[in-house]
């Protein structure tokens, strides 16, 4: 932009400036040698770039990684002051450590032929300087600069040293402390000494960088011949304020400062004495991901500007983008990398991306082998609508879809399929296996005691075929999954719901048929897909990922954010627990007490959604998690200004002891095929002492205190005595877990218990009976969220999954858990580049259907469980 054009663009936010009138003494900056290249905006705390060596060496250390900054300054008033050239580079090496350099070259005399009376201290020259500063940038740091003069190859003085601090409160406030020393001892005497003391607070007040209000003052302190303080006056107090308005990588800035000046005669140019000034800037800068450039004007001495500065910078941090990328290629999402909740939640998070683009979204979904189940593929599906619904593109591509699989492809405008492909579309079931008798053939036996009826999860082990009351819920579950699906494919098909039914009926499919029937609409093979798509949008189409676009640091200490809290697997007593290779998830009661715990006491934790995809576990457990859930809302509701609100969002499973855990707040999503309820409680007792019998094995005990010391053991069956126990046990377990209940959602306790007894429901079917709220995913936990805090711009935060998962790596090398905290597209980044080992076929399908975690449960501890055959297929 020229310096004409940028004078009509800003000229209104300097109208109101003095000017010089024209006919009177000029009025001209007071510069001292040591000063640099001039700059419309002073930042002495606070976002600062590799050029902050020059005004606060602390800053350096708030800058990420590398950075290097271009300034230049270019005066258009005869008698402005400051042109010159700087080149300046910092490192931020980690550890809390920093390093700056710069070099200027310094051009600060008049313009044109006119005589500078004060040429002395605005000769011509080189500025080098060096920074190094320690701390934690986001909370504070000193800085220490060394700063030499140099013309015509001489060394006008020794070093001038700055010392710099900056004080980080919160992300609201920041403060800048700096003294500027000009040393004694010069070799040239026409040289000033000053001390300069300056101070300036800065301020968020929405606590982002959106808007900063700055105000500053500087005491600049002439210590020629040793007079010091003797001569100050308030004259060289020089005060400044700054307003900085931030959005999507624009910066729009503004300061007025106070500045010495020196009165010259109009006609000879001769000094005649010192005054103050008032003069206005303002600086407009854009970025784009690593680079910034900036320009910017000063006015207020002479009659119009009286200087242009240009500005470049570039880092190894992104500084935010001045818009949005347009996104023109086709995102490709592989259902069969989604296999729990962590790949889960990350692509819901892409396909939030894509439903706020609009119609610049095109996705490509690739639907085979969907790795979860029906409540996590409905909260998939009607992500894939959204961006439908607001002009996106949604397309799929099959080969061999189970009904699941096609069922996710339906919501696509258009299916694809392969020639040599099939549609195994032959409809759902739920299957469980039976061990008793197998489990019998080596003399183990296995016995349960459980309330109430439908409380089934021991059938495995105590049954050789299911119960009557098994069979009834399971049902249930089978139609209501089955109605959904069923009118879900009619409806984004165009086709009829009898019409539906008989092809699922018809399956397996051949292509042709597929799309003779209008479950597909082309078949082609993978190389031609493309090419398709292209003819399809009439532009061409090729695939990418788009990455998240990293915004410009937003805060100057912790970014605010909203935990993932994930309830997953089996709940187990102490720490949790992953098994990479079989996929096993374990949620541990005293990681997740501690995760809460430390939620609560951050303040950038802006809320929590307690993600449930989990059958349930330990009675101990759950009563454990569920108080840490009750108390983080009740301290929300004490006190709604510093504490997280915190509610539930349920996936494909949250029942049994996964619902009790629910009960510590007050407000539930699930999913409509969410699989929830089973509210009850299971303890079961292996006996080998038949397996001992058989290899020969002899137990001998001596006890004291009762025939109540064995009873927990697996060497023999319980005994009549035992079995009173046993039942009193989980009779008083099973009450609590009613009290919970009931008193969470309003009801009586023989209300509760008609509808509990172990029983498990749809989500569908749950909401009906007041045992959850509201239908909806994540996406509407976290709406409610912004709702209850208040806080604008909510759905803009971070979202970060919790406890973060180990790698296997993490594993072997340290063991236990680790508490790295990850956001969500750096989750699945990792995930994305696990190979996960692949056992044989028919090992994998028995896996799929036993809940082995249940092996880890305690021996003969109360257990509310749920057997994960419940989960339709």
């Amino acid at each position: 932009m020229s310096g004409r054009g940028l004078k009509l663009v800003l000229a209104p936010a300097l109208a109101l400036l003095p000017a010089i009138a024209l006919g009177q003494d000029p009025i001209v900056e007071h510069r001292e040698l040591h000063d640099g290249v001039d700059r419309p905006i002073t930042d002495l705390s606070g976002s600062g770039d590799s050029s902050s060596i020059e005004l606060n060496p602390a800053m350096i250390n708030s800058v990420a990684g590398l950075d290097v900054t271009l300034l230049g300054y270019q005066s258009t008033y005869a008698f402005a002051r400051g042109t010159g050239f700087g080149a300046f580079a910092s490192a931020n090496l980690g550890w809390g450590f920093a390093l700056g350099f710069g070099v200027q070259a310094l051009e600060p005399g008049f313009r044109g032929a006119s005589f500078d009376p004060d040429i002395g201290h605005n000769r011509s020259a080189t500025k080098l300087s060096f920074a190094l500063a320690l701390g934690r940038g986001e909370w504070g740091s000193f800085g220490i600069g060394v700063h030499g003069i140099r013309s015509g190859g001489t060394i006008l003085r020794t070093p001038q040293v700055d010392l710099g601090g900056v004080i980080r409160m919160t992300n609201y406030a920041s403060l800048g402390l700096v003294t500027r020393m000009a040393p004694a001892g010069l070799r040239d005497p026409s040289f000033r000494p000053t001390l300069d003391l300056a101070g300036e607070l800065a301020l968020r007040p929405l606590g982002n960088h959106w808007v900063e209000l700055a105000g500053g003052l500087t005491a600049r302190v002439d210590q020629t011949g040793g007079r010091g303080f003797a001569t100050f006056d308030t004259d060289d107090l020089l005060p400044y304020g700054r307003l900085a308005v931030r959005y999507q990588g624009i910066e729009l800035a503004g300061q007025v400062e106070r500045v010495q000046a020196d009165r010259l005669d109009e006609n000879t140019l001769a000094l005649l004495g010192s005054t103050t000034a008032l003069r206005g800037s303002v600086a407009l800068s854009v970025a784009w991901d690593y680079g910034v450039v900036g320009i910017g004007m000063h006015s207020g001495l002479g009659p119009s500007v009286d200087g242009i500065a240009y500005k470049a910078r570039f880092s190894t941090k992104k500084q935010g983008r001045v818009h949005w990328g347009r996104q023109l290629d086709a995102e490709k999402f592989e259902l069969a990398k989604i296999g729990d909740q962590r790949t889960l939640i990350a692509v819901l998070g892409r396909l939030e991306r894509a439903e706020r683009a609009g119609e610049r979204a095109v996705i490509l979904i690739d639907a085979d082998g969907f790795g979860m189940s029906w409540g996590a593929g409905q909260e998939l599906r009607e992500a894939l609508r959204r961006v439908r619904d607001a002009g996106g593109h949604v397309f799929a591509w099959v080969e061999q879809p189970s009904l699941r699989d096609y069922w996710l492809a339906s919501v696509a405008e258009r299916v694809y399929t392969h020639p040599a492909g099939g549609f195994d579309t032959v409809g759902i079931a739920t299957r469980r296996l039976y061990f008793k008798d197998a489990l019998a053939k080596v003399g183990v036996q296995v016995e349960a005691m459980h309330i109430e009826e439908y409380k089934s999860a021991h059938e495995n082990f105590t049954r050789s075929d299911r119960s009557e009351f098994d069979a009834e819920q399971r049902s249930a579950l089978l139609d209501d999954t089955w109605a959904t699906v069923v009118h879900d494919i009619a409806q984004a098909r165009g086709l009829s719901q009898s019409e539906v039914r008989e092809l699922i009926r018809e399956a397996p499919l051949g292509p042709a048929r597929a799309v003779e029937a209008k479950f597909a609409d082309e078949v082609m093979h993978r190389d031609e897909l493309l090419a398709q798509l292209s003819e399809d949008l009439g532009v061409e189409v090729k695939l990418g990922k788009f990455p998240r676009i990293d915004p410009a640091q937003d805060t100057w200490s912790v970014e605010p954010y909203v935990a993932i809290v994930l309830i997953e697997g089996s709940m187990i007593d102490g720490k949790s627990r992953f098994i990479p290779l079989v996929n096993i998830i374990m949620t541990g009661a005293e990681t997740t007490v501690a995760t809460l715990q430390a939620l609560r006491r951050d303040p950038a934790c802006r809320g929590i959604v307690l993600r449930v995809d989990s059958g349930g576990g330990s009675a101990f457990a759950s009563e454990l998690i569920w108080r840490e859930v009750q108390l983080t809302h009740t301290a929300w509701q004490t006190q709604p200004r510093t504490s997280p609100p915190i509610v539930v969002s349920m996936s494909d499973v949250a029942a049994s002891g996964g619902y009790y855990v629910a009960m510590g707040t007050d407000l539930i999503f699930a999913e409509p095929l969410t699989v929830t309820g089973s509210i009850g409680v299971v303890m079961m007792h292996f006996d080998v002492s038949g397996l001992l019998d058989m290899l020969g094995v002899t137990v001998d005990r001596i006890e004291r205190g009762g025939a109540g010391v064995e009873a927990n053991t697996i060497w023999q069956p319980w005994s009549d005595e035992q079995r009173v126990k046993v039942r009193a046990g989980i009779e008083r377990t099973y009450d609590l877990f009613l009290d919970r209940v009931s008193s969470a959602r309003g009801k009586t306790k023989p209300e509760i218990d008609a509808i509990a007894r172990g029983r498990v429901w749809s989500g569908q079917r749950a909401k009906a009976l007041g045992l959850t709220d509201r239908e909806g995913g994540l996406r509407e936990a976290l709406a409610e969220l912004g709702k209850r805090s208040g806080r604008a711009r909510f759905g803009e935060l971070e979202l970060r999954v919790l406890p973060a998962r180990p790698t296997l790596l993490q594993l072997i090398v340290r063991g236990g858990g680790s508490l790295i905290v990850d956001s969500v597209d750096e989750l699945v980044a990792k995930r994305s580049d696990e190979q996960r080992a692949k056992l044989p076929l028919a090992i994998e399908h028995v896996l799929a259907r036993v809940n082995l975690s249940l092996l880890y449960l305690p021996q003969d501890q109360a257990s509310t469980i749920v057997s994960g055959e419940f989960l339709v297929e």
